[in-house]
């Protein structure tokens, strides 16, 4: 053996970079096998046309190709191969950015209710040490948005808590669609004023707010004067909430003039403590003529 043409593993491992421990690994599931391996003292050597290809190796592993990947493409050694298998990774690599951009805004949008409701929960828990009349209504011009709906008939619907299986069946669908959810969860109630709260037959449509636009089952939100309200804590007693509201409008000398809306700020698939759940109820209104 001239010992200039081979390598022992640690100067492989120093000259390429890698452990010796990969570089076994390697031998172990026949990647790359020493060249000689002197069976006496267990000594690897490895050939400089090993060492190019470990080199080759590594700079597929950093593209995150799989090893059975790699191994073939290293088989075959050739310019097309090496071509088409970036290639293919390089376009798997734009999906993951794709969905990891995806998760990152979701990620925003979460984090955004989620100090906004921890914001309106110090708000309530100040106020209601002070004696102050928490349940300040007030009066909004409620922004259009986009969003992703789907509108259901329920039958001897109980407003008393949450459709779990809408909101999961909701998200999945935006995501399934490819769209890009930028806001909260809003639930409207077609029907008479109160009645999902009387078990009887509903007409609900549970949207999503959404970037996109051009979808048959995307549609505008918002645009109209609402009376709002904030209601703190446990889903079922939000009704005691509706009804303050709906006094304040007939004192004040309004009337209701669309569906009513629930934006969920802090919901129940958020977090579990139902005293932090936070829902703004949206009551369009218009002044009694």
């Amino acid at each position: 053996m001239n010992r200039k043409d081979y390598y022992s593993i640690g100067e492989v491992a120093s000259t390429c970079n890698i452990s010796i421990r990969t570089l076994r690994y390697y031998d172990e599931i026949d990647l790359v096998v020493p060249e000689i391996r002197k069976e006496d003292s267990k000594y690897r050597y490895y050939s400089k046309d090993q060492m190019l290809n470990i080199i080759i190796i590594r700079k597929l592993r950093c593209l995150g190709i799989g090893l059975k990947e790699i191994k073939d493409i290293v088989s075959d050694n050739n310019l097309d191969t090496m071509e088409t298998s970036v290639e293919e990774r390089m376009n798997c690599i734009k999906k993951e950015i794709s969905e990891l951009e995806r998760s990152y805004k979701e990620g925003e949008v979460l984090l955004e209710r989620l100090k906004d409701g921890g914001s309106i929960l110090k708000q309530h828990e100040s106020l209601s040490e002070n004696d102050i009349d928490i349940d300040e209504i007030k009066i909004e011009q409620v922004p259009k948005i986009n969003i992703y709906y789907s509108r259901k008939v329920m039958k001897a619907y109980h407003n008393e808590e949450v459709s779990l299986e809408r909101w999961v069946s909701i998200n999945d669908e935006v995501r399934k669609n490819g769209l890009h959810v930028c806001g909260p969860i809003i639930v409207t109630y077609h029907t008479e004023l109160l009645d999902q709260f009387l078990s009887k037959t509903c007409d609900i449509e549970f949207g999503i707010q959404v970037e996109e636009e051009d979808s048959d089952k995307v549609r505008d939100f918002g645009g109209f004067y609402a009376a709002t309200i904030f209601h703190v804590g446990p889903y079922s007693d939000i009704i005691k909430t509706y009804v303050k509201a709906l006094q304040w409008i007939n004192q004040n000398e309004y009337k209701v003039s669309g569906p009513v809306s629930e934006e969920f700020i802090i919901s129940p698939v958020d977090v579990k403590e139902e005293k932090e759940h936070v829902t703004k109820i949206l009551i369009p209104i218009e002044k009694v003529k």
